[in-house]
């Protein structure tokens, strides 16, 4: 076995007083120097020089929401994970939203309790691959995952030792996915527990796939704003997390667009529906699009016309 080389990709020269990056050390001693106390070091171990020197020109790394940036079209899936101390089971869930739409949810629990020792983590990381599966299977071009465990991105780019099974199949799924399916994947981390509103619906039915009790966390959240959601199916999902008096508050985005392109439809109706709904401009722009294009050019007239 030939002799360690250590890679490191974020350190701190306290020394000096700067900031270490991309930098290869020759022994451990040397490494600690730089990473030891650190918070969020990343570094790796080598033996071949040409895999230290690829580990740090790696592109990928982590973003942070509202402070990155990231595609805004793509598939956002927000996912996370729970663990039941009673049953020793974890749950896991996954919400995705494209144009400020919720379009699917997924959530669910362990089979039996052999992944125990990791608590909700292993529900985090089976999260993440649902989430990544559902782009494939949808002939998505890329996704953007938003989680609140750094895991999810550093186990998929192997910056992370993997030291458990689920560790090492997360790793193998994702890189399938990445690398044979050629899906590109931006990993964003979110803080927990924050009030960001698909962050904690992912949290309540992670939650609810594990048998815990959930708060009312989104149903505050909700309370005094419209969310758009893609069909009746996942709006009935998202009746578990709220009071009915808040259920007016979901919007159906499919029965919304089938009655702005009925024929009967009364433009002036359409217009007042739009002013109303609390939509962003961007929003509002996005819905415009999937209407009929006789639709569309009524409205365009009816503008004109109270110029």
């Amino acid at each position: 076995m030939g002799k360690k080389i250590y890679a490191i990709k974020e350190g701190f020269d306290f020394a000096n007083n700067k900031k270490v990056e991309n930098l290869i050390v020759n022994t451990w001693d040397e490494c600690l120097k730089y990473v030891k106390g650190v918070k969020g070091a990343k570094y790796k171990s080598f033996t071949d020089i040409i895999e230290a020197n690829e580990y740090l020109n790696e592109t990928c790394r982590l973003l942070k929401k509202d402070i990155d940036e990231y595609p805004k079209d793509w598939i956002h899936a927000y996912v996370d994970g729970s663990y039941n101390n009673i049953t020793g089971k974890y749950g896991y869930a996954l919400v995705l939203v494209k144009n400020d739409v919720i379009i699917y949810v997924e959530n669910g629990r362990a089979e039996d309790d052999s992944n125990k020792s990791l608590r909700q983590i292993a529900g985090e990381l089976k999260a993440a691959v649902r989430a990544a599966e559902y782009a494939v299977r949808n002939n998505e071009k890329g996704i953007v995952i938003f989680h609140d465990y750094e895991g999810i991105f550093h186990h998929a780019v192997g910056t992370w030792d993997r030291k458990d099974e689920s560790s090492v199949e997360y790793y193998s799924k994702m890189r399938h996915l990445i690398d044979k399916l050629n899906l590109e994947i931006v990993f964003v981390k979110v803080d927990s527990h924050t009030g960001d509103l698909y962050n904690e619906m992912a949290d309540e039915f992670a939650k609810i796939g594990a048998g815990v009790e959930i708060n009312k966390t989104i149903r505050n959240l909700i309370k005094d704003k419209i969310v758009y959601v893609l069909d009746s199916e996942v709006k009935s999902k998202l009746r578990k997390l709220i009071n009915d008096d808040c259920i007016e508050n979901i919007k159906v985005t499919e029965e919304i667009i089938e009655k702005m392109n009925k024929e009967s439809t009364d433009i002036e109706d359409i217009i007042d529906y739009l002013k109303n709904s609390s939509m962003s401009k961007e929003d509002t722009l996005n819905y415009l699009k999937q209407l009929d294009s006789r639709v569309k050019d009524e409205i365009i007239l009816h503008l004109i016309k109270t110029i």
